[in-house]
């Protein structure tokens, strides 16, 4: 009785999941202004709402960005970006993952990206290494910001394209 009642509780343990902490990463939103330069601003600002049971495809949950403390190579030019998303009113941009399903060598993730106040699915495509007390994601994405209320701002008489491409690069610690 006390073996069944241990190997119960050791395979119920095994089936908990797991929280996914943020513990370095980076999101890039490129874009480019047409005519003239590209525009990389990256944060390194993420906080993860993930758990993970026994598999990479079990995750669900969503992660944080922090669009304020987006910064690129210039920092006038960082100024009217965030002036055009409205940072003050809309300082995070949050991912809920839905599903991730293997596709090949690779993972989608299916989700909703909130941003600018605007819900609308998102799917990352995305290379998930999983280690011992560790997860890696490296993926990337795409999506119009006048997909979610966000005039493409002009600089002088220069516009910014649409386009905004995602490269997400982060690690998670289990816990």
């Amino acid at each position: 009785m006390k073996k069944t009642l241990l190997l119960s509780l050791l395979a119920a343990s095994s089936l908990m999941a797991s929280s996914l902490i943020v513990t370095n990463g980076s999101v890039k939103a490129h874009t480019e202004v047409f005519g003239d330069s590209t525009i990389d601003p990256v944060t390194k600002s993420i906080t993860s709402h993930l758990s993970m049971g026994n598999s990479v495809e079990s995750i669900k949950g969503s992660v944080d960005v922090s669009v304020r403390k987006l910064k690129s190579d210039n920092e006038t030019r960082d100024e009217h970006m965030v002036e055009a998303i409205a940072s003050d009113k809309y300082p995070l941009a949050t991912y809920t993952f839905k599903s991730v399903t293997k596709t090949g060598n690779q993972y989608k993730i299916d989700g909703i990206l909130n941003f600018h106040g605007v819900q609308k699915p998102l799917s990352i495509k995305a290379d998930i290494a999983e280690k011992p007390g560790s997860v890696a994601l490296k993926g990337k994405a795409s999506f119009k910001m006048s997909d979610y209320g966000v005039k493409p701002p002009k600089l002088l008489l220069l516009t910014v394209r649409d386009r905004i491409d995602l490269s997400v690069n982060v690690t998670f610690k289990k816990k």
